[in-house]
């Protein structure tokens, strides 16, 4: 039926154009810049590496055990409280302890100063950001505030050649609610670098937002990014003389 309130009994060819490239966006998804994943393991062997909004605890863990005695330079946080853990997670938190890493729990991403001082790291990770609401905040999507604020926050702590890295959903609903591009640029960053994320290369991940409703991002997804993002050269001098 129109929506209009008549009946189509053809389409013109510019309708039919038009659904075409309808169709052919919504399937459209980010091009990676490189066929191989982003390199977790040897960022964490390099120095110190921060991740933030860690919520079970379960891809720190197995990223852990991947780097043996280099986890010792890992730092886990959790948005969540100790109160707030699942069994799951403390099971993860002990484990990880055992390993050497720092677990810090109640880790604002979007404030890390208010946690970490001027402490400085080669790499921040953030795996699959999300506020758990659609609902509008400064007229943007909450997630792409949330990724602008982190990043923001992040590069007071990195080393001048270091690294943030994010991970999400790789699909055009995602990519639009995030704006990591956007993000970027407001905070001085050069546009991410798109690497391939597999769940598999992490035995044991189980990814669980942090407002639980049960799912995690392998019910959004089937395709995953991991964004890296690098400060600009001009911003790295700037802040380097202050």
């Amino acid at each position: 039926m129109d929506p209009r309130g008549g009946r189509h009994f053809g389409k013109s060819a510019s309708d039919l154009a038009w659904s075409h490239f309808w169709l052919s966006a919504l399937e459209l998804k980010r091009t990676l810049d490189r066929k191989t994943p982003f390199d977790f393991p040897a960022k964490v062997k390099a120095g110190r590496v921060l991740l933030v909004g860690e919520g079970n605890l379960s891809f720190s863990l197995a990223l852990a055990r991947k780097v043996g005695v280099s986890a010792t330079n890992m730092i886990s946080t959790t948005f969540e409280t100790v109160a707030e853990y699942s069994e799951a997670t403390v099971g993860n938190a002990i484990a990880l302890r055992r390993l050497g890493v720092t677990v810090v729990p109640g880790v604002d991403a979007r404030n890390l100063t208010n946690w970490f001082g001027r402490g400085k790291f080669g790499s921040i990770v953030f795996q699959f950001p999300n506020v758990g609401s659609r609902n509008p905040l400064h007229g943007r999507n909450p997630n792409h505030i949330l990724v602008r604020r982190f990043l923001e926050s992040a590069s007071e702590h990195l080393v001048d050649d270091g690294v943030v890295a994010i991970t999400a959903v790789n699909s055009p609903h995602y990519d639009g609610a995030f704006d990591v591009d956007g993000a970027a640029e407001r905070n001085q960053y050069d546009i991410p670098v798109a690497h391939p994320f597999y769940f598999s290369d992490y035995p044991g991940y189980t990814h669980v937002k942090t407002k639980d409703d049960g799912s995690g991002a392998l019910d959004a997804g089937d395709e995953f990014v991991t964004f890296a993002f690098q400060k600009k050269r001009q911003a790295v001098r700037k802040w380097g003389h202050r």
